[in-house]
């Protein structure tokens, strides 16, 4: 029996195969099975970029983060790529190198951009992030360069350069002429140079060196140029001290011409111009100018054309001369109220029994609009049976024109039975028109009607049938109008005269003491009073703007002080003489 072998051990590389189960040809399938290979090996960087490109969303934003990072943490790239779209202020203080002042107009340029340093020396640039050039130059000074960075956060200090004189070097110290105040930014120009005033008002300014002097020109808004002349030495710096006067002007008659005319000047009395001239047929003591409180209106009283005086406005913005009222009456002004102008009218030519033959106007210079508040009231068709009103005292109280109704029966008897004396007020408009009391005029009447307040005023009722029962009433700033126990008659003795400010917020007013005139600066109400002058021969006159007062003194002579007051007399300024009429005008709003 042959000797049997055992088929061979199938090869462990390769994989078990059954072809007779599958039924395939095994030579078929030994010929389509491919040779085998080596698996390779994959790199970290190809695993990288296969993660990378599968995540695109975030690997892209962190790449970014990443190149920013690394371009802010290198210095030059990181101030050229924000410097590509980030800019900053940047600021620089120049100084004068021997007196260590600021040096003002001095040029300060970098990137092709060039501004003049202020009245501080200061001079900002707004530059893009990053390093640059910075020159600096000022006539009579030696110019400098320099290179800085401009930081990508806010500037932590100011570089402070000094600049060298080349020329001879001038202090100018500038003040407000009335309050003393110094006054910073003032434009200066001397020479062939310009500077500015520190807040300090100082300017330190160097000219040629071969001048001794020179002439200034100083410029700010709100004062009126000025002019001066400038003292220079070679052997120090020299001081120069130079007044400004604020800008406005104030309006005034003067007699001056020969005529009374409407005359303007400014606060210091420079260039006075006459504004309206007198005809020659105005009365010396009749003649009346009233300034509304914040000077854009005047109310002008004056007989200028005929034998019959007539009330004027002018708009002092173009000052042309606008008749308010006229007729065949006396007019008597009253006061300003903002821009109302009150007064009375007294009718000429009337009868005693004939109605309104006085009468209370107001005249709103912004608009145009005359408007009566108040007519008398009459009765009788002769003298032997008229009756007749009389309206004696109006007051500007407040918001309110207050002023008193009395009859009276011909010719001049208090006791009118069936009538009634009155208090009443009005607003300056004609709105609000109301009586504030009435009693029987066959027995009593109101009178001595007295500001005591801006906003307060007594009145006293007094019998008129030979009783010697008298009371006493007050108004207040709310319009309350009530008895009063505690005012006595000596209290409606004195009037006092209370000139309000532009605002409202003030008020200037005087009382007499020991022969001479103590002024006051209160509120809207006169009450918290400040003293600002005491044992003054100046009287008040009105207000130019809320910072100045204008004071009086003899009755022809015009002054300017600071709101604050004043230490002595001689700390006033004179503006000008002027001619003051016969009338005074008491109470509140009027001159």
């Amino acid at each position: 029996m042959p000797k049997q072998t055992e088929p061979p051990s199938p090869d462990p590389k390769l994989p078990e195969q059954d072809s007779l189960a599958t039924g395939e040809d095994p030579a078929a399938a030994d010929a389509a099975e491919p040779e085998p290979t080596q698996p390779r090996h994959t790199s970290w960087l190809h695993r990288f970029k296969a993660w990378y490109l599968t995540n695109k969303k975030w690997t892209i934003a962190a790449t970014c983060a990443v190149v920013i990072l690394i371009l802010v943490a290198i210095p030059w790239s990181r101030y050229h790529a924000a410097g590509l779209v980030l800019k900053r202020n940047y600021s620089i203080n120049i100084y004068d190198s021997t007196s260590h002042t600021p040096v003002s107009g001095a040029s300060v340029t970098s990137g092709g951009k060039s501004v003049l340093t202020d009245g501080s020396g200061k001079a900002s640039l707004r530059l893009p992030v990053g390093a640059h050039n910075f020159s600096f130059s000022k006539k009579y000074y030696q110019s400098r360069q320099i290179s800085a960075t401009v930081p990508i956060l806010s500037q932590k200090t100011i570089p402070k350069i000094q600049l060298v004189a080349t020329g001879r070097q001038v202090n100018i110290t500038v003040t407000n002429l009335i309050n003393k105040k110094a006054l910073g930014d003032v434009e200066i120009a001397i020479a062939d140079v310009k500077a500015k005033t520190d807040k300090n008002g100082q300017a330190l300014v160097a000219v040629p060196a071969n001048l001794s002097k020179a002439q200034a020109t100083l410029s700010l808004s709100g004062y009126n140029d000025a002019t001066a002349t400038i003292k220079i030495s070679d052997q120090s710096i020299e001081s120069n001290a130079v007044s400004l006067t604020p800008a406005g002007k104030v309006y005034f008659l003067s007699k001056l011409s020969g005529k009374i005319d409407v005359v303007k000047a400014n606060l210091d009395g420079t260039d006075r111009t006459t504004v309206i001239a007198g005809t020659g047929a105005e009365d010396d003591s009749g003649t009346v100018l009233l300034a509304s409180r914040d000077w854009k209106y005047l109310a002008l009283l004056a007989r200028r054309d005929s034998d019959q005086a007539k009330l004027y406005v002018i708009n002092t913005a173009d000052e042309k001369l606008l008749t308010m009222d006229e007729g065949n009456a006396n007019f008597t002004p009253v006061g300003w109220q903002n821009h109302t102008f009150i007064y009375q009218v007294s009718r000429l030519g009337y009868q005693n029994w004939q109605p309104n033959a006085n009468s209370i106007k107001s005249y709103n210079a912004q608009t145009g609009q005359l408007t009566t508040l108040a007519n008398t009231n009459a009765t009788g068709s002769s003298n032997a049976d008229a009756q007749y009103e009389n309206i004696w005292e109006v007051k500007i109280v407040g918001n309110d024109i207050v002023y008193t109704r009395t009859w009276y029966k011909y010719p001049g008897y208090l006791q009118v039975p069936g009538q009634q004396d009155v208090v009443a007020a009005v607003h300056a408009d004609g709105t609000d028109a109301r009586q504030l009391k009435s009693v029987d005029a066959a027995t009593a009447y109101f009178s001595n009607l007295t500001l005591v307040k801006p906003t307060t005023a007594y009145v006293g009722l007094y019998s008129s049938n030979g009783t010697a029962d008298t009371s006493f009433y007050q108004l207040d700033k709310s319009g309350n109008f009530s008895q009063n126990s505690s005012i006595k008659d000596s209290d409606l003795t004195t009037e006092a005269t209370y000139l309000a400010s532009p605002s409202g917020s003030q008020n200037f007013w005087s009382d007499e003491r020991d022969g001479k005139n103590t002024l006051f600066v209160g509120d809207q109400d006169g009450n918290n009073a400040t003293q600002i002058a005491s044992l003054s021969d100046y009287n008040i006159y009105g207000w130019y703007s809320d910072d100045y007062l204008l004071v009086s003194k003899n009755a022809s002579e015009l002054y300017v002080i600071p709101a604050s007051g004043i230490k002595k007399d001689s700390d006033a300024i004179k503006i000008t003489d002027y001619h003051k009429p016969s009338p005074n005008f008491y109470g509140y709003g009027g001159l």
